[in-house]
């Protein structure tokens, strides 16, 4: 009797375990070091440079809404911070799009997570509005008037639209995330400290607008976690610094 051989599958690879709750902040606080790191060369570069050019010219007061250098900073220090995450990710034996889960959304993913952030962003509009307050923060105008000075909207643009949110969501729902949900913290702790972490870093704003972005930051951890996708939550931070940017352009351009 003759017996055909048995094919046997071979088990499925399995990923690493993901950095834990200590790694993935070290890693994070290594990320922001290197960020700030070459924020600073790059400040320290220009203000050397239009002071040699022009003695008793910077006005430090003036720097933090300096269109044309928040712009540089941003896209040049950028990389850095999505390159730790990189290193961190393929050093725990990860494939870096794997760990900092840059696969592509559905098509209703991506609908879904639109219309989630639209409605979001018209409440806060309407409920600024009725408190009376601008709707466009007064760091967006100084900033786009700044910018527009210099001749430097496309940098400006390019850096606020695509280098910052590209920046933002690999560190916070992507690299932070991966790590900081496998812990005690959990999924739902995690959307917490990411959130609180990602508001805290736009010191440049005032506690209702920070408000804002904790929320926003809630979502976008949510859509995140639902969904498995950073490049969803890319694309929702795209969209919503593209309407900030918009608005403020129509507020300068037209009602002032």
């Amino acid at each position: 009797m003759s017996h055909e051989p048995v094919a046997v599958s071979a088990p499925s690879p399995v990923s690493p375990q993901p950095w834990g709750l200590l790694g993935s902040l070290a890693w994070g606080a290594i990320g922001i070091l290197a960020w700030f790191s070459v924020q600073l060369a790059v400040v320290t570069a220009v203000m050397v440079y239009r002071e040699s050019n022009a003695p008793g010219s910077v006005d430090m007061q003036k720097l933090a809404t300096d269109g044309f250098l928040l712009a540089l900073v941003t896209i040049v220090a950028g990389p850095a911070w999505f390159g730790v995450a990189a290193l961190a990710s393929r050093w725990r034996g990860w494939r870096v799009r794997d760990y900092l889960a840059l696969v592509p959304p559905s098509r209703a993913e991506l609908a879904f997570g639109f219309a989630c952030m639209a409605a979001l962003l018209i409440g806060f509009d309407l409920l600024t509005y009725v408190l009376g307050r601008d709707v466009v923060p007064r760091f967006m105008t100084d900033a786009y008037l700044s910018a527009r000075s210099a001749g430097a909207l496309p940098l400006f643009f390019i850096a606020v639209v695509i280098v910052a949110p590209i920046t933002e969501e690999v560190a916070f729902r992507g690299f932070l995330f991966r790590g900081l949900s496998e812990s005690w913290l959990g999924v739902a702790g995690t959307l917490v400290v990411t959130s609180a972490m990602w508001a805290a870093m736009h010191v440049q704003y005032d506690s209702f607008t920070l408000g804002q972005i904790f929320v926003i930051g809630m979502l976008l951890g949510w859509l995140r976690w639902a969904t498995g996708s950073t490049l969803l939550t890319i694309i929702l931070h795209v969209i919503a610094n593209a309407v900030a940017c918009l608005q403020a352009m129509i507020k300068v351009e037209y009602f002032s």
